[in-house]
């Protein structure tokens, strides 16, 4: 793997870094505290998530920044063939690879196992080896030999190699295995070398009858030559025949249609002379509508005039009329005096009316205001029952060793006056109610006058 570009957003002491690195040897130099340490932890962060990153998530945001800035690593490295780019952020992180818009991954853990699957190695591999800080390859010293030896194959690739190795002896002992077998399958000597003389015998007989067929081939090629010129005479003689056909069908074809073009024509030119002759007779018949359509036009500013006058002479009866009966109307009209007269008594009318809408509203709200008065009284005296009845039930209910609810003491010989007491008052507000009652139906309907 070789990281290419590395970009740090509020990380740490990184407000806003960005390194290209090249290949070879790259070495970053600074004081303490400048995060030279912190582009090593954003690599591993960008790579393995918060696993690899010291502290929590709020610890990596750069002091100073505002809360809620975000923080983000972008790492570009090459693996093989393909180019890869990480960005991770607190929240989201995405992967994409060889340049595509789309991300092949777009999760904090998706992206997290997509590299672990392409580095071959866990977050603590990575960390103990390429990725080893200052004073941490203790842990390889705590390994006893032939751990630090299965740790370094599997980091390695020489698992992979041993696999390989593996697959070729069994391969190797297959193919063994198959040679032996076929040598065990091979026939004896005796039988080859005879088997070889017969086959010497039939490739003598191919050869002669190969060189006979190549001594045919060469009287077929001669023959050939011969006759191809000819050949080719007949073929340019058959197509220009064929051409010469097609010319002949196609002129056919074209003689056929004019014919057909000059019966057409001929048929036109008899319809065109009769109707030549027809429009001779029709233009010798209309030679006279010039003068009638100038009559007709005439006549027409006639008819018009003649409309004009008969609708001049209606609206002259009309308003004839009118006058008429206006002169009629004023014949029949009375004096002024009795117009004055007439005009006192409405006004005398207006005034009586007058008076008499006054009263009735008067009257109105004398009704409103007893009907709601009566209302009022009742609901009261409903109260005043309801109360008087609840203190009788208190007083039955104590007996005669109970208080008196007014002034609060025994009532003892009082108790049967008490009771009689409540008796005619509570008699009177009935009295009473139903006397509003009856009040109240009778102003149940507005009054006729």
């Amino acid at each position: 793997m070789q990281i290419n570009r590395i970009r740090l957003v509020n990380f740490r002491q990184h407000e806003n870094t960005e390194i290209e690195l090249g290949p070879g040897l790259t070495g970053i130099v600074g004081p303490n505290g400048a995060g030279k340490t912190t582009i090593l932890e954003a690599i591993a962060w960008a790579m393995y998530g918060m696993p690899a990153a010291r502290g929590n998530r709020e610890t990596l945001r750069r002091r100073g920044a505002p809360p809620r800035a975000r923080v983000e690593v972008e790492v570009e490295f090459t693996l093989g063939a393909h180019h890869y780019r990480i960005l991770r952020s607190l929240n989201q992180a995405e992967l994409y690879q060889d340049g595509d818009a789309a991300p092949v991954a777009y999760s904090l853990g998706s992206v997290t196992e997509r590299v672990t699957r392409l580095l071959g190695m866990t977050r603590d591999e990575f960390f103990n080896t390429y990725f080893t800080g200052q004073k941490e390859l203790a842990v390889m010293a705590a390994m006893s030999a032939p751990e630090r030896a299965q740790f370094l194959s599997r980091v390695l690739g020489y698992e992979r190699l041993r696999a390989a190795q593996d697959r070729l002896k069994e391969k190797r002992s297959a193919l063994r295995a198959r040679v032996d077998a076929l040598r065990a399958g091979l026939p004896d000597l005796a039988e080859l070398d005879q088997a070889q003389s017969q086959a010497e015998e039939r490739l003598a007989t191919a050869q002669r009858v190969e060189t006979e067929a190549g001594k045919a081939s060469e009287l077929a090629e001669r023959r050939l030559g011969e006759i191809r010129p000819r050949w080719e005479q007949l073929q340019q003689q058959r197509d220009a025949a064929l051409a010469l056909e097609a010319e002949l069908r196609v002129a056919d074809h074209q003689a056929a249609t004019a014919a057909q073009q000059i019966a057409r024509l001929e048929q036109e030119a008899l319809e065109l002379a009769a109707a030549r002759d027809q429009l001779e007779e029709l233009s010798r018949q209309l030679s006279p509508l010039p003068t009638l359509r100038q009559e007709a036009q005439l006549l027409e500013r006639q008819a018009e005039h003649d409309a004009a006058r008969r609708r001049y002479r209606a609206q002259l009866q009309e308003v004839q009329s009118h006058l008429t009966s206006i002169e009629e109307r004023a014949a029949r009209l009375p004096l002024a005096q009795a117009v004055d007269q007439a005009l006192d008594r409405v006004n005398a009318v207006r005034a009586a009316l007058t008076a008499a809408t006054l009263e009735a509203e008067e009257q109105r709200t004398a009704w409103v205001r007893d009907a709601q008065d009566a209302q009022t009284k009742r609901q009261g005296l409903l109260d005043q029952y309801q109360e008087l009845k609840e203190q009788r039930q208190r007083i039955v209910k104590a007996g005669a060793d109970g208080v008196c609810p007014t002034c609060t003491r025994p009532l003892g010989d009082e108790y049967a006056k008490v009771l009689d007491l409540l008796d005619r008052q509570m008699e009177e507000v009935r009295s009473n109610g139903n006397y509003y009652k009856q009040r109240i139906e009778q102003l149940q309907q507005e009054p006729a006058a």
